[in-house]
């Protein structure tokens, strides 16, 4: 009997949780802790707290936890004391209309949905021949339960009958005990029952369910191995080599990081410097033997081979800033302007030697300087057809963001009212328009005029939106976009860039070269994934007819397109 008081005294501990309370100067609801014939307590926030030691509580009314009204009695505050860094808990008496025991039972405890199937059986003790009957539980409470019959009805069973009643759920015997029918449908589909003898043990319930969900999560998670076995096994020597290299270094940076002897970043820096020779030889080595592997894979066959190599490289690789920004893609795709911003701020970034290291790596593969190549390349070219330009000069960047070569040639350019300069950026991200306005506000803009213009051009290409711009200009550009599209949708690119130069001008656009030596490191790792392009496939962009030449740049990261306008 000891154990019944306990589960009942667990019982009306919980009701008390759904038990809310209302005083006549506040329209809020507060939460009761705890409700005795003598008094109460209750929880406020301890911001908006005003209840004082022997307030006077002139109208009180307690709600059960389906919003009915149980009782309406008065009260003083006795004390008032903070819980937590957010919580009051105040503690009042009774003044008059004191809840009596009967009152009390009116706080109905809060019924449980079961979160697991919890199936019902139930057998007529009167009738030892009759067959049990099958349900399952819809609800509970410590003290009974609503069963539901979706399969034979318990048509013989009345209100008031007692019958033997088991539950379970996954093969643990819940509770087997007697039941009385306190409430049944009509149809008899679902009986309401109450326990004899015994108490559902709410914990318990509560452990099984929590432990299977864990379960099925767990074989879940072991069940992402099975595509795993498709990976070919030098494909996971590779890997594993890799990891342990990577695991040596970290190990020891991170003791070094411990001896706390290079403590100023000029330290650090002198430090990393004398070891990553040697340490980007021993990562080409990896690389290359990555594209040995993976240049042969198709899609979607290289699906298991990229998830494989991430999850086991990802906690090394992640440890550097620029590659957690890439992998997380913030806003919404790899080569965003915050980005590409970082491939001209200091290279060892991070917080520890490892982490530093890394970011310096990283920013030296070729599929990551191939953007800041473009950046002098662009400038270059800008400045160039400037200087050559015997009156205004127009430019036009499709994909523009941050437009660092315009702030550049702006920079170290003086424009004259005879060689005035007009630019226009097009992007999707305002905020890389933003950026640029931020940056290019301090410059002189004498004879510059801007326009930016936040479109998406895919959308102008399609027609969904009208084309913002209807002037032609000296030059037409577009480096990034094209290593994310189709060649469709490429040449579509190249037709309006075409229709937005001048007779005369030059339209260049930039891609992502196929044989880039970093191109499997930076999908498989850094899940920047590319269109890569060859020369055929550059040039199949160009318009019959027209002038054109294909050059690249040093590293042969990236490959350029160059169209000439006819006079």
């Amino acid at each position: 009997m000891p154990d019944q008081f306990e589960e009942i005294r667990k019982a009306r501990r919980k009701s008390i949780k759904r038990t809310s309370c209302q005083f006549e100067n506040s329209v809020e609801n507060y939460q009761v802790y705890d409700l005795s014939i003598k008094g109460f307590s209750f929880l406020c926030n301890k911001k908006n707290c005003f209840f004082d030691k022997d307030l006077q509580l002139n109208h009180i009314v307690f709600k059960d936890s389906e919003g009915k009204k149980i009782i309406e009695a008065s009260g003083t505050v006795v004390y008032a004391k903070a819980i937590d860094h957010s919580t009051m808990k105040i503690g009042a008496s009774f003044v008059k209309n004191r809840i009596v025991h009967s009152i009390l039972g009116k706080i109905r405890a809060p019924r449980y949905m079961p979160t697991i199937r919890m199936n019902a059986t139930i057998r007529n003790i009167e009738d030892a021949l009759a067959p049990p009957i099958m349900g399952f539980v819809i609800d509970y409470t410590p003290t009974a339960t609503r069963l539901s019959f979706p399969d034979l009805l318990p048509l013989g069973i009345e209100l008031g009958d007692a019958v033997h009643l088991t539950i379970e759920s996954k093969g643990n015997i819940l509770i087997d005990d007697m039941a009385n029918i306190i409430r049944k449908k009509a149809d008899s589909s679902e009986l309401i029952l109450q326990f004899c003898r015994k108490f559902l043990d709410i914990p318990y319930i509560k452990t099984i369910s929590e432990a299977i969900t864990d379960q099925k999560e767990t074989l879940a998670f072991l069940e992402e191995l099975t595509p795993f076995q498709s990976v070919s096994e030098p494909f996971k020597a590779l890997v594993s080599d890799w990891r342990m290299y990577l695991a040596r270094l970290k190990q020891k940076l991170d003791g070094e990081n411990m001896k706390n002897t290079y403590q100023e970043e000029h330290e650090q820096i002198y430090f990393l410097k004398g070891i990553e020779e040697d340490v980007i030889k021993s990562m080409t080595t990896f690389i290359s033997r990555l594209n040995e592997i993976t240049d042969p894979i198709g899609k979607p066959e290289n699906l298991p081979y990229k998830k494989y190599f991430r999850e086991n490289m990802a906690p090394f690789l992640r440890s550097s800033p620029f590659v957690a920004s890439v992998i997380d893609k913030d806003r919404g795709y790899a080569g965003n302007y915050e980005i590409i911003k970082q491939l001209f701020e200091n290279p060892y970034r991070g917080e520890t030697l490892f982490a530093k290291l890394i970011n310096r790596l990283t920013l030296d593969l070729d599929a990551v300087s191939a953007h800041q190549d473009r950046i002098h390349f662009l400038h270059e070219t800008i400045s160039q057809l400037y200087q050559k330009s015997e009156g205004p000069f127009s430019l036009y960047a499709l994909g523009s963001g941050p437009g660092e070569e315009i702030l550049r040639f702006v920079e170290k350019t003086p424009f004259s009212p005879e060689k005035p300069l007009l630019a226009a950026l097009l992007d999707m991200d305002a905020f890389a328009l933003i950026d640029f306005k931020d940056h290019i506000q301090y410059l002189d803009l004498s004879h510059v005029e801007l326009i930016t213009l936040n479109r998406n051009l895919l959308n102008i290409l399609a027609g969904r939106d009208e084309d913002p711009i209807g002037t032609k200009f000296s030059l037409t550009y577009c480096a990034g976009m094209f290593d994310y599209f189709s060649q469709k949708v490429c040449k579509r690119i190249v037709e309006y860039m075409i229709e937005h130069t001048l007779p005369g001008g030059s339209l260049i656009v930039t891609n992502v070269h196929k044989n880039c030596f970093s191109r499997a490191f930076m999908d498989y790792g850094g899940e920047w994934e590319l269109i890569l392009r060859d020369e055929k496939e550059m040039l199949d962009m160009v318009p019959q007819g027209m002038a054109h030449e294909i050059f690249w740049d040093e590293k042969r990261a990236n490959i350029y397109l160059r169209i000439h306008m006819p006079s």
